[in-house]
């Protein structure tokens, strides 16, 4: 007997140590990603592998009873669309992210928190559910089913728990750079405000001073009214142009000021500096956009820019910016190895392509997406299109 099993705890212990190698080369390769879509999808990827499971996926809630962001593996685009509308927290969903606690079941629909499935969802029904967590908070969910085996085990939830503290580092680093440049506006504003006390407050004072003086010297002395009304005017010209000055620097540094073809433009720049990318630059025409207009196609070029750069191997990259009489056209074309979008293993929502076609469709625009020899996305925003209510 004791022969016959050797080979199968042989077996075992070899399988637990690739488990443990692919699970110690996930973190490595995390470690140096700072792109938190990317950490959370790697991740989600890593788990589904791991765990043998055929489907996968990871939600961050949005504090309003859905989620921020939702990534699925093992379900095709067409399916997602099929689907519709992004889960909710309700159900086993919403029991996981209240108590914190992993739920692992043979049967996910004999649970007494399972409401239902929406039409063209598949039947799932073997379940693994961990709370992303950090610091005694949970900031997200990971969801796995369909195994080989039948259940998950004990080991496969270790696994997956040990991922999702990772995923917890991770969305807990996002959420700190958030807060972080929110604080940095507050203290401008705090110190936009103090310089508003003290030289604009104090210039308007002396302004009402001598406001008062020339009132007082009007009937009896009209040449020092005069000279009073004179420094009035000086003031109010030096108060006038501190004002302004202040207020230009409340406003957002690139788009808002100078416009979207100078800000894309800088941000170009900046990524040329840091990948080393042939980056092409090209701008026709001068734009008349509103301002949500032009902050929805600078999202999209940013979001088009950064899929090159992760994907397309290196390749040069184009950028068009025109603007013709018919309306404003976007193009982001990079000279790389393309991808199919049918073959694509995972749909992740709010992100990616979705997202460029969301603000896409926020500003009623059209936009493509052709891949072959390269990758091209393209905007097209008509002259006639009325900016976003």
């Amino acid at each position: 007997m004791a022969r016959t099993g050797r080979p199968a705890t042989e077996k075992a212990l070899r399988d637990r140590a690739l488990q443990m190698e692919a699970l110690n080369q996930a973190a490595l390769a995390l470690a140096g990603d700072l792109d938190l879509d990317s950490v959370l999808y790697r991740i989600l990827k890593t788990a589904k592998k791991l765990a043998g499971a055929r489907y996968g996926a990871l939600g961050v809630p949005d504090g309003q009873g859905g989620f921020d962001k939702f990534i699925t593996v093992g379900i095709s685009e067409r399916l997602a669309r099929l689907i519709g509308d992004l889960p909710r927290f309700h159900g086993v969903l919403g029991v996981l992210l209240r108590d914190g606690k992993s739920i692992r079941v043979a049967d996910i629909r004999r649970h007494p928190d399972f409401s239902w499935y929406p039409e063209h969802h598949p039947e799932l029904k073997e379940f693994l559910g961990v709370p992303i967590r950090h610091r005694e908070q949970t900031l997200g969910e990971i969801y796995l089913s369909g195994t080989p085996a039948g259940r998950f085990s004990a080991r496969d939830q270790r696994i997956v728990e040990m991922l999702a503290s990772h995923a917890g580092v991770a969305i807990a680093t996002a959420n700190l750079y958030t807060q972080g440049q929110a604080l940095a506006v507050m203290e401008e504003r705090q110190r936009v405000a103090r310089e508003l006390h003290d030289a604009v407050s104090q210039t308007l004072f002396s302004m009402m001073y001598e406001a008062r003086a020339a009132a007082l010297t009007a009937a009896t002395d009209p040449s020092a009214a005069a000279a009073a009304l004179t420094t009035l005017a000086d003031q109010s010209a030096a108060a006038l142009s501190e004002m302004r000055g202040l207020v230009y620097a409340l406003r957002p540094k690139s788009l808002e000021r100078d416009g979207l073809a100078a800000t894309l433009t800088d941000h170009v720049d900046a990524l040329r500096r840091s990948h080393q990318v042939e980056i092409e630059m090209r701008i026709q025409g001068k734009p008349q956009l509103a301002f949500d207009q032009e902050l929805a196609l600078l999202r999209i070029a940013q979001e088009a820019l950064q899929n090159s750069l992760k994907h397309g191997a290196g390749a040069p990259i184009e950028v068009v910016l025109r603007h013709r009489k018919a309306g404003t056209e976007l193009v982001v074309r990079d000279f790389g190895p393309g991808f199919d979008a049918e073959e694509l293993p995972r749909t992740r929502r709010s992100m990616g392509l979705t997202t460029m076609r969301d603000r896409a469709a926020d500003i009623h625009a059209s936009l493509s997406i052709t891949s072959g020899a390269g990758t091209e996305v393209r905007v097209f925003l008509p002259a006639t299109a009325e900016p976003p209510a």
